[in-house]
Parts: structure tokens; C-alpha cells; sequence
């Protein structure tokens, strides 16, 4: 398919950014997060692949994973690019209101209920695997990793986020956000699945990705919202090529 066809249905990088000042209603509290994390998924993207921004379709021809993908627009957006996305997710209530969601946007996404472990027979590989906020939700750090790196095409990258092993990070995220604002349920999270940077840095090292890009994001309790840090803070994403 020529990219001049895809004008209808998808949108330049500095467009795409444009828009993330108005993204798609979701609750309150996560809308920044996600503003944030869409911004720098699209900004490190474009930079590795050398895409110009004016590009009509900047990710089109990309194979995009999204890897327990939860209830999050990110994907949806990204389906904006011309990205070939593949969002991926275990619990089926989940992948539904996703799927919903995606539909009514007009974002051309493909669901399904697996694990990133169940795609490795199948040979899929991805030039993008989004990682976000699941390390506290799988058993294995290492062997996750492995398997990332098993999906990523050659000259592909990731994109991993999660909550930084810090005081503050457990103050926040355990104690604030599931005994205070009740905003996941109280256990979910353990704070032995909260990863400093350079844990996840040496664990991409030993299976052969090169950590690179680190961006913090801090919490900011009175305007619940959430902001880029410019110092270590609660929540990085980190880019592995």
C-alpha cells in the first residue's frame, strides 16, 4: 500500500503530537500518564528509524507489539502512525474494553488474549515492543527480558516502563495509590517487582540490548497529574535497542 493512501486514516508525527494535548477521555487520573508516555513513544520511534516528522504515516511498514496492553488508548493512538499493531493482554475483561475502545476511535489495532511467551512459536518478530508498567506483573524479570529480545526484529527497539525500587515509589505507589485512592486493588503490587534502572539496564545487557534513553516521571499529589522529572523520580521509561 503507497503511504499517500494511508492520508485518511493517519497522521504526521508533529500532528500526532498536536493532538496528544487533546487525547481521548479516559479517567482523569491516568490522562496525563498517558499523554507523557504516547509523547516519548512517538518521539524515540521516530528518532531510531531517522523518520522525518512531516511524514504522513511516520511508523507505516512497522511491526508494533504491545505487550499487556491493559485497558490503555497508547496503542489506539499509535494506530494513528500507520503502525501494524498487535496489542496483546491475558485478561480477556481487559482486551474487550481495549477493543472497544480502539473500535470507536478508528484506530485499526489487533487484540489478543496471550502472553508475549505464547507468540514465540509462531516466529512473530516486531521492529517496536512496547513494555509498559508489566515487570510488577510478571514472576520472572530475566526471562521476560529474554523473551522481548526473542520478538524484537533486527534493528528493532523497546520500550519498557515501570516503577522505580525507591521509598517515594513505595510511599506512592503501594501505600498512596491501593490503601489510599484505592486506584488497584490493596496486594496487586509487591514492591520486590519494583525495578531500579540499572537492574532492568543489566538484565537488557546480558541478553544483548543496549539500555539507552532514561526518562523519569513524577506524581504530583496536589494537581494529580503527571509530569516529565529531570531527576531519578517514581516511574522511568527506558529505550533498549
Amino acid at each position: 500500500m503507497d503511504k499517500r493512501s494511508l492520508h485518511s486514516t493517519t497522521l504526521p508525527a508533529r500532528q500526532l503530537v498536536g493532538l496528544l494535548q487533546s487525547p481521548p477521555a479516559k479517567r482523569e487520573v491516568y490522562r496525563s500518564f498517558n499523554v507523557l508516555r504516547q509523547r516519548y513513544i512517538l518521539e524515540q520511534t521516530v528518532a531510531h528509524f531517522k523518520i522525518r516528522a512531516d511524514e504522513p504515516a511516520p511508523l507505516f511498514g512497522k511491526k508494533l507489539l504491545d505487550v499487556g496492553c491493559g485497558e490503555s488508548s497508547i496503542s489506539e493512538f499509535l494506530g494513528l502512525s500507520g503502525a501494524d499493531i498487535t496489542a496483546i493482554d491475558p485478561n480477556p475483561a481487559v482486551l474487550d474494553v481495549a477493543r472497544a475502545s480502539a473500535e470507536a476511535f478508528g484506530s485499526p489495532v489487533h487484540f489478543l488474549q496471550c502472553r508475549a511467551g505464547d507468540l514465540l512459536p509462531q516466529g512473530h518478530r516486531f521492529d517496536v515492543i512496547l513494555a509498559l508498567d508489566v515487570a510488577e506483573d510478571v514472576d520472572d524479570l530475566d526471562r521476560f527480558i529474554w523473551t522481548l529480545k526473542q520478538l524484537l526484529a533486527p534493528g528493532g527497539m523497546i520500550i519498557f516502563s515501570a516503577i522505580n525500587h525507591t521509598f517515594k515509589a513505595w510511599f506512592m505507589h503501594i501505600v498512596l495509590s491501593e490503601r489510599v485512592y484505592r486506584r488497584v486493588p490493596v496486594g496487586q503490587r509487591s514492591y520486590s517487582r519494583f525495578y531500579k534502572p540499572s537492574v532492568v539496564k543489566a538484565v537488557a545487557r546480558k541478553h544483548g540490548l543496549t539500555p539507552d534513553h532514561v526518562q523519569y516521571l513524577r506524581f504530583l499529589t496536589l494537581s494529580q497529574r503527571w509530569v516529565a522529572a529531570t531527576g531519578v523520580d517514581t516511574r522511568y521509561l527506558m529505550v533498549l535497542r
